[in-house]
């Protein structure tokens, strides 16, 4: 399970918003596959404001006006990150969001994550 409440984020904040069968336009392609791999590289990304993960790879989108156009696409989950939900001291960096998704596993949706 995704628990990022363990290494200082708000308590009962959903870090992200899921809309399933949904993209956004443009983005820039990752090849991560794994939804744990494409939320770091996110979380690490100072400017990441959500992402697109499909059975092709991972799409970081890194201005928030990409989010405004959304369409319907079939097997791809649209992320969208609530960085609110972050420390305020710090931002996350690879070693605490390594520890953050230790025991997340693909197939559970952890508390942090919302479905809409």
């Amino acid at each position: 399970m995704l628990e990022l409440i363990s290494v200082g984020y708000v308590t009962g904040c959903s870090l992200w918003i899921r809309k399933a069968n949904t993209a956004a336009k443009n983005g820039v392609f990752y090849g991560f596959l794994t939804e744990a791999s494409c939320m770091i590289e996110c979380l690490t990304t100072p400017q990441c404001v959500a992402i697109d993960l499909g059975p092709n790879g991972c799409v970081l989108h890194n201005n928030v006006d990409d989010l405004a156009t959304a369409y319907n696409v079939s097997g791809v989950t649209h992320l969208v990150l609530n960085r609110h939900c972050l420390p305020t001291t710090a931002r996350p960096t690879a070693k605490t969001t390594t520890i953050a998704v230790e025991h997340y596993t693909d197939t559970t949706v952890g508390k942090n994550v919302i479905e809409t």
